[in-house]
């Protein structure tokens, strides 16, 4: 059966115009006239489209198009494509089926020279035609997350998807509708609220749409605000193969194409086959979803520790180490708060019976010796301290080279040769402690403070003995808590 291209209202004038327009821009150059300096060419408006091979007919400014089914990029001014947008809403109106628009929004290349946005950062705007609603567009800082929203299933899921593909990432804007305001002179201020409603496709963490549906009041019009970087290639695909034929199969049919079929007219291979392929694509969207959340709750539970064990000093480095050592369920007292100051060690580890006070230091460049003779500096003054508890040594972690990417730093902090065969407790590197918990090598990470027959010995020996639990006196023993948990 021979198939039809579809017809689409397109809001440009035709490539070959914007051809002579361009020729005229090179001839005049500095010299040409403002209006034709600053016209550019739209990306749907490209000689590189092919427009018969995707299955489409493009009417472009001053052609018909009545009995288009999808208009592109419309304009709403006078002589630039308002009255054929006007009948292609007519003729869909007329038809009974949805008026499918699609509006980039946003501008590709540099600003006009001299035009500066006083009231903030810069806005885009989409201006609806036969309402006062523009849906205006607000930049969003560089690396914005943005995600599917929850249920979205059919064509706008599809959608969705593909933008989310797209590499690079398009420029995202925040998208709110909105009315406005008309000043008449020596009458009243008229305010218009914003008409018809907004459906969001896809939004940020913050639950802002950055890619939405314009529905509008009459239910005529379904306009979806895409980023202006969008590559027509994807969206025309989007248009016959999800699009058209969930939102107005009567395009199709008219076109021949097989894709329109009613589903009364299919074989029960066709509907087994459509069914399935409408459960792939809900089951991927549940599924991507859930995968989703469970990645902003992993990185939620997990960003102070990682962000304070890789470039943390202070109180900052030694929160990340105490949640890796309780992580591994070791016991921790913070020795400061214990003390009332910072009179020794940072912290208190007990496990298995041992109990070993910990040294946390950070360092811009190489790690100092000096960190190392204060822990042993503490170790000798911890029997004179009020209350003080039996310990079995000590151990110094320490973040060295934190100016340097981690995957770039040395893997030890100390490197002098007399320095090293003289320690008699343990160093720890920051990144070797990170390297431990961001593989939730629990023995690993208890091995590091306390050796490597931690875990044996505890298993030979049963429960902690009361002399073990001795150790630390009772009102100073804390309640066990663990930051993040294995799943």
């Amino acid at each position: 059966m021979t198939q039809l291209a579809v017809p689409v209202h397109v809001g440009s004038e035709t490539p070959e115009q914007w051809d002579e327009t361009e020729a005229l821009q090179r001839q005049y150059g500095d010299d040409a006239s403002p209006y034709l300096r600053d016209k550019r060419r739209p990306a749907v408006s490209s000689p590189d489209l092919d427009w018969s091979g995707l299955g489409f007919e493009p009417r472009w400014v001053s052609f018909d198009s009545a009995d288009c089914v999808v208009a592109l990029q419309p304009s709403i001014f006078s002589g630039q494509g308002a009255d054929e947008f006007e009948r292609f809403r007519h003729g869909a109106a007329k038809r009974g089926e949805t008026a499918l628009v699609i509006s980039p929004i946003g501008s590709i290349g540099p600003q006009r020279l001299g035009v500066y946005n006083v009231f903030g950062p810069p806005v885009d705007s989409v201006s609806i035609g036969q309402t006062h609603t523009s849906i205006n567009g607000r930049l969003l800082g560089k690396e914005a997350k943005v995600r599917l929203v929850a249920g979205l299933g059919g064509a706008d899921g599809d959608l969705a998807r593909r933008l989310l593909s797209l590499n690079p990432a398009p420029t995202w804007r925040s998208l709110t509708i909105e009315g406005s305001t008309l000043m008449q002179p020596g009458g009243p201020t008229r305010e218009y609220p914003p008409e018809g409603e907004l459906v969001p496709i896809l939004e940020t963490e913050l639950g802002e749409p950055v890619v939405g549906a314009w529905i509008s009041p009459d239910g005529v019009e379904r306009r979806y605000v895409v980023p202006v970087e969008t590559p027509w290639t994807v969206l025309l695909p989007w248009l016959l193969e999800q699009a058209l034929p969930e939102l107005v199969p009567g395009a199709l049919r008219r076109a021949r194409r097989p894709l329109a079929f009613d589903q009364d007219l299919m074989t029960r291979r066709e509907r087994d086959a459509r069914a399935a392929l409408a459960d792939l694509e809900a089951d991927y969207i549940a599924r991507r979803g859930d995968l989703e959340r469970q990645l902003e709750d992993a990185q939620t539970a997990t960003v102070a520790t990682r962000e304070g064990l890789l470039y943390g000093t202070g109180q900052q480095l030694v929160d990340a180490v105490r949640s890796v050592f309780e992580f591994a369920g070791i016991e921790v007292i913070d020795l400061d708060v214990r003390l009332g100051g910072t009179k020794n060690a940072d912290l208190l580890c007990t496990y298995g019976g041992q109990s070993k006070l910990v040294e946390v230091k950070s360092a811009s460049g190489s790690a100092s010796e000096r960190a190392y003779q204060d822990l042993l500096r503490h170790l000798r003054e911890w029997p004179a301290l009020p209350r003080s508890t039996p310990i079995q040594g000590g151990a110094l972690v320490i973040g060295h080279e934190i100016r340097t990417v981690p995957l770039e730093r040395s893997p030890r902090p100390y490197a002098r040769e007399e320095f090293l065969a003289a320690q008699t407790e343990p160093v720890i590197a920051a990144l070797e402690l990170f390297a431990s918990w961001r593989d939730e090598d629990v023995p690993a990470i208890r091995a590091l403070l306390f050796g490597t027959g931690v875990d044996s010995e505890m298993e030979s020996g049963g429960q902690e003995s009361e002399a073990d639990a001795a150790f630390v006196p009772a009102d100073t023993r804390p309640m066990r808590r663990r930051w993040f948990r294995r799943n």
